[in-house]
């Protein structure tokens, strides 16, 4: 699959801003944002509709620490999969310090990724 690197940049930034919100989340997630979601939508949105995890592609020609917090986004999101992530009900997934951390990875990956996107 080849990637052009704006788009991929311009969906996963979107995604990553939404994911880094905590209150934009709790209001989507809660049915009081005309933006409707849940946490197994976000997964989806990471995983099969902006393709973040193709961080690492060679079209994409992102630096190394772009990379690096690409992996550490990705990882966190697995992470908290493994817990029950999606899945359990998103009053729980707000404030859990798995998602507290997958929050913080998508900033930290949207701060570097910026700069190139915008």
């Amino acid at each position: 699959m080849r990637f052009i690197k704006e788009i991929w940049l311009k969906n996963t930034c979107e995604v990553l801003d939404a994911i880094a919100d905590a209150d934009f989340l709790k209001d989507a997630w809660s049915g009081k944002s005309r933006y409707v979601s849940s946490p197994g939508e976000i997964y989806n949105n990471v995983f099969s509709d902006a393709h973040v995890d193709r961080y690492a592609h060679p079209d994409l020609d992102l630096a190394e620490a772009q990379k690096a917090a690409g992996k550490a986004f990705i990882d966190s999101m697995e992470q908290f999969d493994k817990i029950g992530g999606p899945e359990l009900p998103w009053q729980e997934v707000i404030d859990h310090p798995g998602w507290i951390k997958v929050r913080e990875a998508a900033k930290k990956f949207l701060d570097l990724l910026k700069p190139v996107g915008r």
